[in-house]
Formats: C-alpha cells, sequence, structure tokens
C-alpha cells in the first residue's frame, strides 16, 4: 500500500513541477487560501513572488531588505523571516503592516497555532514565539542543535521541529508547555522542510538524500520515502485545499507540488452528490449557500481530516456560521439534499 502511494507520488510531482528559472534561490513555498495561489521566498533575488494554479509565477513583493526564508500565512496577512526578525504584508496588496525585530541570528522556519507565530533561529538553537497581536516575542523552547523547518501539528496539538546536520532529528513539543515529547535521529542528512497532511501524517524534506520521507507519527521510526529526485528540497507546506505537498528546490530554482490521493478527495465519495457554491469564499464567518431550500435542511461540517467538527440546520435564506472555527478548509455537507462544497476559512 505505502509503496503504491510512493510511486503515486512521485509522478505526479513530476507532472506538475514547473518550468525553470522561474525562481532564484527558493526557500519556502506557502500556500495561500485567500487568493488559492502559492507564495516563494527567493533568497536569491530577496523577492517574494506568487504562482497560480495553472503554473504562472508572477511578481509579488520585490527589494525586499534582506533575502526571505520561511513563509507562514495567518488570516490576512503574510508573515516572512527576514533578517533578524518577522515581517508581515497583506496578502491583497503586499502592504507592510508587522515589523518585529527578534535580535535572532538566524531566524529560518516559521508556523502558526492560529494565535502566535512560532520561529525557528537556527544560529541560536532556539524556537521564539511571537505574539502578533501585541507585537512581542519571548524564547519558547531551547532546541541545541541548528533548528530548521518547523510546523504546528494540529491533529496533536504539537509544534514539529526538524534539524540540520547528519543523522538529523526530528522532535515534537507539547504546545502548550514547550514539553519535549518525542525525538527521532532520522538517518537523513540536512532536514530542511516538516509539513503535516490531511490524515495527521508528518512529512520532512532531506538534501542527502535529496527527498521527502514519511516519518511515522509517533516519531517512532521512519517510514519510507515519499518523494524523491528532488534538489535540495527546502521548507514546504501541505496545501490542505487541493491537497499537495509543496516543495521548493533550492537547488534547480523549481518548485515541485505533489499531490496526495487521499487528500485531494472531500468528504466519503459519493457519486450522487453535487455541489453547491458558497459566498463569500473564502470566509471570515458567515456563509450564505447559492441554494433555495423550502425547509430546514441538516447540515456537518467536516475538516480537513474528514473528521465531523460541527452540525446544524440552514434554514430559507439563512446563513452558517463557521466564526468559531479556526482558519483551515472545510467541507459542508447538506446530508438530506446531497450537496457538499468546499469553504475555506481565514
Amino acid at each position: 500500500m505505502i509503496q503504491g502511494r510512493i510511486a503515486l507520488a512521485t509522478a505526479l510531482s513530476a507532472v506538475l513541477s514547473p518550468l525553470h528559472a522561474q525562481y532564484s534561490g527558493p526557500e519556502s513555498v506557502e500556500y495561500d487560501p485567500v487568493f488559492d495561489r502559492y507564495l516563494v521566498s527567493n533568497t536569491g533575488s530577496s523577492s517574494i513572488v506568487q504562482r497560480d494554479l495553472q503554473g504562472n509565477v508572477t511578481p509579488f513583493l520585490a527589494n525586499l531588505p534582506d533575502a526571505p526564508y520561511g513563509l507562514e500565512v495567518k488570516g490576512d496577512t503574510l508573515f516572512a523571516c527576514i533578517g533578524p526578525g518577522v515581517k508581515g504584508y497583506l496578502l491583497a496588496n503586499g502592504q507592510q503592516v508587522f515589523d518585529l525585530d527578534l535580535g535572532a541570528t538566524f531566524p529560518n522556519g516559521i508556523t502558526t497555532d492560529g494565535q502566535d507565530l512560532y520561529v525557528t533561529d537556527f544560529g541560536a538553537g532556539q524556537v521564539i514565539r511571537v505574539d502578533v497581536a501585541a507585537g512581542t516575542f519571548s524564547p519558547w523552547v531551547t532546541t541545541g542543535g541548528q533548528p530548521n523547518g518547523i510546523v504546528y501539528d494540529t491533529f496533536q496539538d504539537r509544534l514539529l521541529v526538524v534539524f540540520w546536520g547528519g543523522n538529523a532529528a526530528i522532535r515534537a513539543y507539547d504546545r502548550a508547555t514547550a514539553n519535549l515529547e518525542a525525538t527521532l535521529n532520522t538517518g537523513l542528512a540536512n532536514i530542511d522542510g516538516v509539513a503535516v497532511d490531511c490524515l495527521g501524517l508528518v512529512y520532512v524534506c532531506s538534501w542527502s538524500p535529496d527527498q521527502v520521507t514519511l516519518i511515522d507519527q509517533n516519531l517512532a521510526s521512519v517510514t519510507g520515502p515519499w518523494v524523491t529526485g528532488l534538489n535540495n528540497p527546502a521548507d514546504m507546506d501541505f496545501d490542505e485545499v487541493h491537497g499537495r505537498l509543496c516543495i521548493p528546490n533550492s537547488g534547480n530554482n523549481t518548485v515541485t507540488l505533489s499531490a496526495l490521493q487521499e487528500c485531494t478527495v472531500g468528504i466519503p465519495a459519493d457519486l450522487t452528490y453535487t455541489t453547491v457554491t458558497a459566498i463569500p469564499n473564502p470566509t471570515d464567518g458567515l456563509v450564505w449557500l447559492d441554494l433555495e431550500v423550502s425547509r430546514p435542511e441538516p447540515f456537518l461540517v467536516y475538516d480537513s481530516r474528514l473528521l465531523m467538527i460541527a452540525s446544524g440546520t440552514y434554514t430559507p435564506r439563512g446563513v452558517i456560521d463557521l466564526g468559531a472555527l479556526p482558519p483551515g478548509a472545510y467541507i459542508i455537507e447538506l446530508v438530506r439534499l446531497k450537496r457538499k462544497v468546499r469553504v475555506v476559512k481565514v
């Protein structure tokens, strides 16, 4: 089963790889659910570019004060590790709205738990927590070594951190306490990025060998190679809307999008279901359905793990309130009408 899925991931990534010479030292890829695009940091040109779903690459931010490294979308803002700190830019127009000097030696990876940002300081061997609303920061955990990529694992409420060097480690830290929960020395060298997919599976990308590797969710063992044929893969992201691993190849200036079959299907398949439109989509809370109903209709809400997390009744001329849910991709299923829609909450 695993070997078959590895072959699928490798084949699809080859099909979706874009043309060369569109990037310059791509370090981080971040999916933007608000505008349905990929944002890529270019360390070679101190810029951030945007790639649409058709593979067209155009400028987003140019002439940055330093090379951008890790990227993270939080709400309506793109946060980037630049220089000794973190800067934030509106997704809509690139306007800078956040600038915080962390005094870091080399801020590299960045993630969010939906409230705070967490930044790896590669040079100082620590993770820094950033309170965006207050504009403050504090050391969160001392990791030792050279922490590189970082991701918030919503399934187990933990931060996963990967490390540079030989026999590189992946470590899990409890989000609430910052306690070290697990460590795995992978046998891989120079791990740059880490991602968690729609099922909670953990992936890391390494420079030796040049590949994405699947890691046991309990950090007990290395399961095996997942995507091969890469070139110095760096800070990858999981696109939960389209079910893809987004991998920058810093060694040959390309970006690889690798589709994960189990994450490209919405709610459990039923060919009798039809789609309906949600307005607005993405939304920050309330959505209207482009659907006339004559009576109250029950609905279910599934998260990106395909777990049912909410339910309710949709009434004629009514709305559905997703305001209490964290940012992410969701499926709304109208059970009796056999209708469904994918909605992105920002």
